[in-house]
């Protein structure tokens, strides 16, 4: 393992190098914010109130709210984490093909989290808002925190889908590139010769102008003269 010399080095390495990246930093912050909603829930989603022992989650008592908002953050957190590892390996893609569906599915998933973190949004602050106040003894930082966080996922998911699609739309194969270029070799064999070419060039001669050409085909022959014949006198 290569141990930078000095700092320099280190800001130089690949691995400082790519998450330097905005997709990486994107990401990263995509995962964070995924800890932190489903993690804060996780530990004090869920309370017992004042009259007893029961635990029943902090969102006005609504443990959909608290499942999704665990779940969801779970899974996008771990989503995070797979398509940052995807990205490191990136470059070694040989496939034209397999990494334009890389980066198609990353547009997807950008989308249908973003969409999914607006609805967990609105879904979370509105049991919320319905929650009564002093309900529970401890659990509000934790809920709020949850709510927070999952509006800042609404936009760096929206800024990941931006990004998957400007990679995927300076990625894209050109389909009418070689025909073009096909094109241009048909138009260049029949391009207007140039001076220096072979072809043919009229010269004057005793009986008119004639044509010369050093391209002819070798199975073409100049036609010979008719041969005069003695008639022998009678």
């Amino acid at each position: 393992m290569h141990i930078p010399e000095s700092l320099q080095d280190l800001a130089d390495s690949e691995a400082v190098q790519f998450l330097k990246r905005p997709k990486a930093i994107t990401r990263i912050f995509a995962g964070v914010f995924s800890l932190i909603v489903f993690s804060s829930l996780l530990t004090d989603g869920y309370q017992n109130k004042t009259d007893n022992s029961q635990l029943h989650c902090v969102l006005n008592s609504n443990n959909a709210a608290c499942s999704f908002a665990v779940g969801a953050g779970l899974l996008s957190f771990l989503s995070s984490l797979a398509f940052l590892a995807l990205d490191a390996h990136e470059v070694r893609l040989a496939s034209t093909r397999f990494k334009t569906a890389f980066q198609l599915l990353d547009l997807i998933l950008a989308v249908i989290w973003a969409g999914t973190w607006a609805v967990g949004f609105c879904f979370l602050a509105n049991q919320w808002h319905r929650s009564p106040p002093r309900y529970f003894l401890l659990g509000s930082n934790s809920a709020k925190a949850a709510i927070t966080f999952s509006f800042f996922s609404i936009l760096v998911w929206i800024f990941q889908a931006y990004l998957a699609f400007q990679e995927l739309r300076n990625d894209a194969p050109v389909p009418y590139k070689r025909s073009l270029d096909e094109g241009g070799v048909v138009l260049t064999s029949l391009s207007p010769p140039s001076a220096t070419s072979p072809v043919n060039t009229p010269t004057t001669g005793p009986h008119g102008p004639s044509y010369a050409c050093s391209s002819l085909s070798p199975y073409l022959s100049t036609p010979k003269a008719p041969r005069l014949a003695m008639m022998p006198d009678n």
